[in-house]
């Protein structure tokens, strides 16, 4: 479980990279909805890795 958690931290860091590079990029995007939508994603991945690792913890007790 801990390792699941860690490697839902290491896509949601993934995924801020992402939205950050494409709102540096003059690309044909509307901005709201990239970092709007973006940073909704990169909040529940995180959560979930925080979660798991928070469980791992639990069951090693």
């Amino acid at each position: 479980m801990k390792e699941l958690g860690v490697y839902c931290l290491d896509i949601s860091k993934l995924i801020f990279g992402g939205v950050v590079l494409a709102g540096i990029m003059d690309l044909e995007i509307n901005r709201y909805w990239l970092f709007g939508l973006g940073s909704l994603i990169v909040i529940v991945i995180a959560l979930a890795g925080f979660a798991f690792i928070k469980l791992s913890d639990v069951k090693n007790r």
